[in-house]
């Protein structure tokens, strides 16, 4: 077993890493660029975690080894997905500029610099510029809201959108997942609940931003850093208010959005924003739309479309961030960077 997969080096493709590889993100990720046959030259996997039982997973159904990343000796690599957490992510922020590569940031750590571009590869391509090294990939929630507000805002204009998203405990990887699962058996048990993760009892229960320091739920969604960054993709005009839920599901983010227009229109009219693309289905009344029925599938499901006045909508919209979302997000990045021709240079 070898920590490189070799595809075949051919001309311009790409030579990938994974880091932090073993997260349940990585799985999501790994999963997607073998769905959308991803043209890499080769793949790596790297790990942040010092457990030697993190340092083996699989890719396309082969096992590999997982190791310790070492600039020194990172040899050729075009593009890096990171997915590990927002701390993982920080020992790394200054390594494509040191070693020349493209890295796609999937876990917050550069959220706070102006110099990083946030990009919605269906949204906002353009923000990748010509010489980049450095690029966010939105917040799951954030990367839900943009999509499902780009086709309104392009087709109709959008004046402003309030939402409530809500959260699943994956955002939190498998450790949040197990905390869930250990939580609901302690209840129905009568017996001591686990809150490591969640800092108190989720299960049965919703625990909204306000309950955390700076307003950030376990798994990163914060109502600001989400306003920010679906402003920064859709544009700064748009007005956007959020507010973020931990919710005791698996998986799946949901969201529940108040949207005006700028003229009045039928509800009709509105959904045919979202006709003819391969990023959404709309689901009938009484359809399949909720996180426990969505669970694995892409693409987003929409449904609950309501007029709430002569300009204003309710709709309600569920997807699997793991399925496609924001991981679908950082492949079509690296798609884009592959089309642009968009390669390693000498640090």
């Amino acid at each position: 077993m070898m920590p490189t997969r070799e595809s075949g080096r051919a001309h311009g493709r790409p030579h990938v890493a994974l880091f932090d590889a073993t997260t349940l993100l990585a799985k999501g990720l790994k999963d997607q660029l073998v769905a959308r046959k991803f043209p890499a030259a080769s793949v790596r996997l790297f790990t942040s975690s010092p457990d030697p039982e993190a340092n083996l997973t699989e890719f396309a159904g082969e096992p590999m080894l997982v190791t310790r990343p070492d600039i020194e000796t990172l040899g050729t690599l075009d593009i890096a997905f990171y997915c590990g957490s927002r701390r993982d992510g920080e020992q790394y922020l200054d390594w494509p500029l040191r070693a020349g590569f493209v890295a796609i940031d999937l876990t917050s750590a550069s959220q706070d610099s102006k110099d990083v571009p946030v990009v919605n590869a269906g949204v906002n391509p353009g923000a990748i510029g010509d010489r980049p090294r450095l690029i966010a990939s939105p917040q799951p929630a954030s990367q839900m809201l943009s999509n499902l507000l780009a086709p309104i805002e392009r087709t109709l204009g959008l004046r402003s959108c309030a939402a409530v998203v809500l959260q699943p405990v994956s955002e939190c990887g498998d450790e949040g997942i197990a905390e869930l699962y250990q939580q609901t058996l302690g209840l129905l048990n009568f017996q001591e609940q686990p809150t490591r993760i969640f800092g108190r009892q989720l299960a049965f229960n919703l625990l909204p931003s306000a309950l955390y320091p700076r307003g950030e739920l376990p798994g990163g969604a914060s109502p600001g850093r989400v306003e920010h960054e679906v402003r920064a993709i859709l544009g700064q005009a748009v007005e956007v208010s959020v507010e973020t839920v931990l919710a005791p599901v698996f998986h799946c983010h949901a969201v529940a959005a108040h949207i005006v227009l700028p003229e009045a229109i039928d509800r009709d009219r509105l959904q045919e924003c979202f006709r003819g693309s391969d990023d959404f289905l709309l689901a009938p009344p009484g359809g399949p739309a909720t996180p426990a029925e969505r669970a694995g599938e892409k693409p987003m499901m929409l449904t609950g479309v309501r007029e709430s006045g002569p300009a204003s909508f309710w709709l309600w919209a569920v997807a699997d961030n793991l399925a496609a979302g924001a991981v679908q997000n950082a492949v079509r990045i690296a798609e884009t960077l592959v089309e642009r021709g968009i390669r390693r240079t000498t640090p």
